[in-house]
């Protein structure tokens, strides 16, 4: 999403709307308190560009955030799969379903289902932070939450494999960051009841879904996916619920 975009939305929320911290809106969520006119900003997978580009604007507007930390991806040195030429040549509805129901978001499997050719990587705001500034943001107030350990599909997952995306993402966040996360976000908004009660047993007060429609239950919590070509009047619909 080009920043100017990015800035217009962020400029318009701060105005018509209450933008809380994902903690005060977990609060108001688990005690029936009203979030009528509050708005929740969130981010996946923490991109360079995120920490670069977008939170110095949000603190400038004075607007708290919460980025969801994919824990290996700092130390890869890779890109993430959905950004590789092959994927987008390849790319399909069926396809994406394929990769993430199939090969369950495996990142490896992936690219050697489409054929992992060289060629030439995105530019830096759109790769996987470094440990350091992901450390420096969260010191200067981003919030951190828990994305997995590797992006796989959850639900696709044995229970030994989920055990260890739930916990080894929270424990290597924590360690290289000095903050636990207390929020998890599903990789591709995949969860099922299993999955559900796996992240709640694993400690997390809350996690967040891109299922729109759902009532707000606190594993659960509908988030809407801000498309990067959105026009600024469909921006402003559906922030206030008039969606396709």
């Amino acid at each position: 999403m080009p920043l100017a975009t990015f800035a217009r939305q962020m400029r318009w929320l701060a105005t018509h709307y209450d933008v809380v911290s994902l903690d005060d809106f977990v609060d108001r969520v688990t005690t029936a308190r009203s979030r009528r006119g509050t708005a929740v900003i969130t981010f996946d997978d923490a991109y360079a560009g995120v920490f670069e580009h977008a939170w110095p604007l949000l603190q400038e507007l004075n607007l708290p955030a919460t980025v969801f930390v994919v824990a290996n991806a700092p130390d890869m040195d890779a890109d993430f799969w959905w950004d590789h030429p092959a994927v987008l040549r390849s790319y399909s509805r069926a396809a994406e379903q394929h990769w993430i129901s199939a090969l369950r978001g495996d990142r490896a499997a992936i690219l050697t289902d489409v054929g992992d050719a060289n060629a030439p990587r995105p530019p830096s705001a759109c790769r996987p932070a470094s440990w350091p500034t992901i450390k420096a943001a969260a010191a200067s107030g981003i919030r951190l939450g828990a994305h997995s350990a590797t992006h796989r599909s959850l639900p696709d997952l044995d229970a030994l494999d989920l055990h260890r995306e739930l916990r080894l993402c929270r424990e290597e966040i924590a360690h290289r960051t000095g903050v636990a996360p207390d929020f998890f976000a599903y990789p591709y908004g995949r969860w099922n009841d299993a999955v559900r009660e796996a992240v709640r047993a694993a400690g997390y007060r809350a996690a967040v879904s891109l299922d729109a429609t759902r009532p707000a239950d606190p594993w659960t919590l509908p988030r809407l996916n801000v498309p990067a070509g959105i026009g600024d009047a469909a921006f402003q619909a559906w922030a206030a619920g008039l969606r396709p």
